[in-house]
């Protein structure tokens, strides 16, 4: 835990802290994110894109009982599902279009509360198969909650610093909208494959394994990449991306 609020990038964060509560309470999967007073919910994917991660951000979230919770008070909770189950969750359409698919059982989600704007959340799961949570997962869940609220405190202003960092990114590729929004003449061959695939939201990991390459080469590659495309992170790349013209993308 110590790591991860001292990691670099939000997706560091996410992977070095949920590893760690993962194993703490034997859950099969814990998630990190915020929930915005906007009205809007930003998983931290920890193992490259998720798509029910990128699914429940779109607007499922909005079903969620949890994030409900969460837009009705201004109070932190530590909840297990139980303690917001009337009954009926399992005929609702979150239950039927989220929940349900993705071999979810049990779980415990707490909500914490780090400025007017935000607030961070962990979701430790259970999937078919696994027992419930009990009263004593719920009562370790309590007993790191003063780190994971450091950590989600960390998470956020890291977050921030990413999606500002963005901007500027994305503005300075607007200016140069003129065919070489993203300098892509000065990639080789492949950091281009690299740079395409980490537009598309790929991780090292898993582009390492698309184009038969190790590890430690794609992130080589990376760093050249960020050198020569004036970007310092992958939401940088891609927020470039976004703002460049169609013609001038990968």
């Amino acid at each position: 835990m110590a790591a991860a609020a001292m990691a670099s990038s939000t997706e560091e964060i996410s992977a070095t802290f949920t590893a760690a509560a993962s194993g703490l309470l034997a859950c099969d999967r814990a998630y990190v994110g915020l929930y915005l007073r906007d009205h809007s919910s930003v998983t931290i994917d920890d193992r490259g894109p998720d798509p029910w991660n990128r699914n429940y951000d779109a607007h499922l979230y909005r079903q969620d009982p949890f994030f409900r919770r969460f837009a009705n008070t201004r109070q932190d909770f530590l909840l297990p599902l139980a303690a917001l189950d009337t009954g009926d969750f399992q005929r609702t359409a979150y239950y039927r279009d989220f929940y349900e698919p993705s071999q979810s059982f049990d779980e415990i989600t707490g909500v914490f509360n780090l400025d007017t704007k935000a607030a961070g959340y962990i979701t430790f799961l259970r999937f078919r198969g696994a027992p419930a949570f009990g009263p004593q997962d719920l009562a370790l869940a309590e007993a790191i909650s003063g780190a994971t609220r450091l950590v989600l405190k960390q998470l956020w202003l890291q977050w921030r610093s990413e999606e500002q960092m963005a901007i500027r990114c994305g503005e300075e590729a607007d200016h140069e909208r003129n065919g070489s929004a993203l300098r892509l003449s000065r990639l080789s061959t492949r950091e281009r494959q690299i740079a395409d695939l980490l537009i598309d939201g790929g991780s090292a990991k898993s582009i390492s394994r698309s184009l038969a390459i190790s590890p430690g080469t794609v992130r080589n590659h990376i760093k050249k990449v960020y050198a020569k495309l004036g970007c310092h992170s992958q939401v940088e790349l891609m927020a470039a991306a976004r703002v460049a013209e169609p013609a001038t993308l990968p």
